[in-house]
C-alpha cells in the first residue's frame, strides 16, 4: 500500500484527540454516545464516528482513513 493511501495510525488519532484536551471516551460522551463508541471507528468503517473524530481534530475523514473512502 502506498503511503498516500495509508490510513492514519490509531495511536496518532488518539494522540490528536488527547492533544485537544479530551480522551476518546470523553469525546464519545460529549457527542451523545456511549463512552466506548468511538473506539470502534479505529477498526471499522463507521461514517458517523469518522465525521465526529475528523471534525474534532480538524482533518477530513477521507484524509484520516483513505482506504475507507475510494476516490
Amino acid at each position: 500500500m502506498s503511503e498516500k493511501n495509508q490510513d492514519m495510525h490509531a495511536e496518532d488519532i488518539k494522540a490528536a484527540i488527547r492533544k485537544r484536551g479530551v480522551t476518546m471516551s470523553q469525546l464519545s460522551r460529549e457527542s451523545g454516545l456511549a463512552g466506548d463508541s468511538l473506539r470502534k471507528t479505529l477498526c471499522i468503517h463507521w461514517p458517523k464516528g469518522e465525521r465526529i473524530i475528523g471534525d474534532f481534530i480538524g482533518i477530513e475523514p477521507a484524509a484520516i482513513w483513505p482506504s475507507r473512502y475510494p476516490q
